[in-house]
């Protein structure tokens, strides 16, 4: 993953800095499409975003990626000196509010996810998690929300973890009352929102498949440029 995750990193910084003009935040057809997603644990975001990355023509990212290239760009003073310029005009001051306080090794993590997270606006792609949609200009970003019934999530968990179902319940509790916590942290610090999707889901009405094509569909609706479908994927 090491080399993948370079290549990811390089690709970041070597865009153009992330609509520092009032023009370049209002233009969504004319930028590489920018998706968040937020779900309930067990909706089956992951094959919803694949798919829906693969449409798109974009890079996924997910939280084990996302990581990964924090840790890399951490390593690399070089490339993480360019990161911070990458993003210093756009979220320079909004990044030393959110971290006001005495910081602990936690919110150096999580700032520079904040800062990755904002590298990755210009050169698009579909952001699984990490409050992903708190910390991204919504006039740039298409944000949505995946949920499911308890029950079928289940019924998801336990297939996918090879487990019984009481415990799959359990699980996504504890996950989800992570999430919310996390969640519910970022937006003290950050203005946005906590509910601001632009669409939300229920998956269990849904393939993945068909919860892409409804999405592909609002989003060009609302006015984003959409690539043509290739024919491997039509």
């Amino acid at each position: 993953m090491a080399n993948d995750t370079l290549k990811i990193i390089q690709s970041i910084v070597g865009a153009d800095l992330y609509a520092t003009t009032k023009k370049a935040t209002n233009s969504k057809g004319a930028k590489t499409p920018l998706v968040t997603i937020s779900r309930f644990y067990g909706a089956g975001s992951g094959d919803v975003s694949r798919l829906l990355a693969e449409r798109l023509s974009v890079q996924f990212y997910d939280k084990d990626l996302l990581k990964a290239i924090v840790k890399d760009a951490k390593a690399d003073k070089h490339l993480l000196n360019r990161l911070d310029e990458r993003v210093i005009n756009l979220a320079d001051e909004l990044l030393h509010s959110f971290f006001s306080k005495k910081s602990t090794n936690k919110d150096s993590f999580l700032r520079y996810m904040a800062k990755v997270i904002l590298g990755i606006g210009p050169s698009g792609g579909v952001i699984i998690g990490r409050g992903a949609h708190l910390i991204l200009p919504k006039e740039r970003t298409f944000r949505i929300r995946l949920e499911g019934s308890m029950q079928e999530c289940v019924k998801r968990v336990a297939k996918r973890k090879s487990m019984k179902k009481s415990k799959a319940e359990k699980l996504i509790k504890k996950m989800n009352k992570e999430r919310d916590s996390f969640q519910k942290d970022l937006a003290k610090r950050y203005p946005t929102s906590i509910d601001s999707y632009d669409i939300t889901l229920n998956t269990d009405s849904f393939t993945p498949q068909q919860c892409v094509d409804i999405i592909v569909l609002a989003m060009r609706e609302v006015g984003f440029k959409i690539p043509p479908q290739s024919k491997k994927s039509a």
